[in-house]
């Protein structure tokens, strides 16, 4: 983790909007945290692809190849409901005969993917080598995650809502009025016509603890906090 950016945006109003915002003076305040940190699993999508004049040819070889590849992804403690075999795809293909101007007979395309779940980071440069020895022919993508969100977005919503407060304490102050009390709150936005006026600023980040692996790249985890407050 490297940084934790919060922001609040508001806005004032004395209007009633249907269903959402109270009657008479109030607060409209968005609190925003967000946190950088490393993927603890990949999700990696690969593939077999085998062309072949035999139907049954081309399917045995590819049905070994993801046997072999299968077996690799448990010799890497990968578990059984993290490791998903597609079923086998056919596609006969032909091919245009400018002598005959005819389509003729080219063979079939044979596939099959394989997605599987690596847990251990450090392993995932070995795990694509194993792959690719396998006879594995196509890596699609893989998607770096992070798996315990929970502890993260705890600490998360909890800096979103302070930030919230903050931003409403400081703009009663401004306006010079008294903050009153909380209205609603809501982790999602509301539905209402307003254009908030945003603010931001960079925060010091608690050290948390995020284990370094392959070189991934950060993925970034953001909370949002939504409050109406009276004002008097």
């Amino acid at each position: 983790m490297r940084s934790l950016l919060a922001a609040a945006i508001f806005a004032i109003s004395t209007c009633a909007q249907a269903g959402s915002l109270p009657e008479g003076p109030h607060l409209y305040v968005k609190g925003m945290s967000s946190m950088e940190v490393q993927p603890d699993a990949a999700i990696i999508r690969v593939a077999i692809t085998e062309k072949h004049k035999s139907l049954p040819d081309a399917k045995s070889n590819v049905d070994q190849i993801m046997a072999k590849a299968i077996q690799i992804a448990k010799n890497f403690n990968i578990k059984s409901n993290d490791i998903h075999a597609e079923q086998l795809n056919v596609h006969r293909q032909t091919r245009y005969n400018r002598t005959t101007n005819e389509e003729e007979f080219d063979g079939f395309r044979v596939s099959r993917s394989l997605t599987v779940k690596l847990k251990d980071l450090s392993e995932y440069p070995n795990l694509l080598q194993s792959f690719v020895d396998s006879g594995i022919n196509q890596f699609n993508n893989t998607e770096f995650v992070v798996e315990d969100k929970a502890e993260y977005m705890k600490k998360l919503k909890k800096s979103a809502i302070e930030e919230a407060k903050a931003a409403a304490r400081e703009l009663a102050d401004d306006f010079d009025v008294d903050l009153g009390r909380l209205y609603s709150v809501s982790f999602s936005p509301m539905n209402v016509p307003v254009q908030p006026y945003a603010r931001g600023k960079m925060m010091a980040a608690e050290a948390m603890d995020v284990s370094q692996a392959y070189n991934t790249g950060d993925t970034t985890l953001t909370a949002e906090v939504y409050a109406v407050y009276f004002i008097e």
